[in-house]
């Protein structure tokens, strides 16, 4: 079942660098200035290289931690070491960071892996709770950057190249010029009405994409789940994600439940573009059955 995950997940980062580069190509026949184009590309690369450095979509918000000091945590320090034992992994740094709801959260600091936790989360699901939520951090290092960090900026590439065959080409290189600086100011803009302007501009293009690449996140979430399930156990993690996500219910978007983590409170719009499957669906893969304790604090359900 991993292998079918990363496997799916690599598919899809290939299969969108592949339609990229193929929309860049007809770009280019289609009038487009070859050097103007190679620069941009080179800006893409870049900002993809500095994404990969930085963790992509795990890009770690260094200012808002503090350093960790084991004799404040020792359940959490215990957690750490036994966990990196049992998987064989090196410790990569750990910090604390106050986050919309208690959890982890794993990142890279220019290059460097950092797993943040929440200082209450030990309150919340216990020392192996934490070991679990910990494994699941883990299971995120390596592949996940790198092919979250390649599909980073391939939807608004898409977006643009689809801007440009139907309406910019063929228009005279003033048009061409100015539609092409305007898509590029609005590139790197996630507001959402100027998100909303410039999906409107590709044509639907970069959503279609967008929701493909978040696809192949919900995928890598759940290799990272089977991974933490083998180093400690599936019931164990399937708890911890439970107790986090009971009262996670909100718009956080920081912590390992990921935002409105349960299904009854997502829209099917949300769940095309949710970077996290379900609380219910990623226990359910585990094998696992809703804990009879949290029943009481799942949201309501309307009869």
């Amino acid at each position: 079942m991993t292998i079918s995950l990363i496997v799916r997940a690599w598919g899809i980062t290939l299969g969108l660098l592949a339609a990229t580069l193929l929309a860049v190509a007809a770009v280019v026949r289609t009038g487009a200035p070859l050097p103007v184009v190679g620069l941009g590309l080179f800006v893409f690369g870049i900002i993809a290289y500095l994404s990969y450095r930085s963790g992509g979509r795990y890009e770690f918000e260094h200012e808002h931690a503090r350093p960790f000091d084991p004799n404040e945590l020792p359940g959490v320090q215990r957690a750490v070491l036994e966990v990196c034992e049992t998987a064989d992994r090196p410790v990569p740094r750990i910090v604390l960071m106050e986050m919309d709801a208690p959890g982890a959260v794993v990142g890279y600091d220019d290059g460097e892996p950092v797993v943040a936790f929440d200082p209450l989360l030990p309150q919340i699901v216990g020392r192996v709770g934490v070991s679990a939520l910990f494994a699941h951090e883990l299971g995120h290092l390596g592949t996940d950057i790198h092919t979250d960090a390649i599909r980073a900026y391939t939807p608004q590439i898409l977006g643009f190249s689809a801007f440009w065959l139907v309406v910019l080409a063929g228009r005279g290189p003033f048009v061409a010029a100015v539609g092409s600086l305007l898509f590029s100011a609005l590139a790197f803009i996630e507001e959402r009405p100027i998100r909303l302007v410039r999906y409107a501009l590709g044509l639907g293009v970069e959503p279609l994409a967008l929701a493909l690449s978040r696809y192949a996140n919900r995928m890598e979430e759940y290799r990272a789940d089977a991974y933490a399930a083998h180093v400690v156990d599936p019931e164990t993690l399937a708890d911890a994600l439970y107790r986090v996500a009971a009262i996670a219910t909100g718009e956080n978007i920081e912590d390992i439940a990921g935002p409105i983590p349960w299904n009854s409170d997502r829209s099917l719009l949300f769940s095309l573009f949710a970077t996290h499957p379900s609380i219910e669906n990623r226990v359910a893969r585990l094998g696992c059955d809703i804990p009879a304790w949290a029943c009481p604090y799942r949201p309501r359900q309307i009869a």
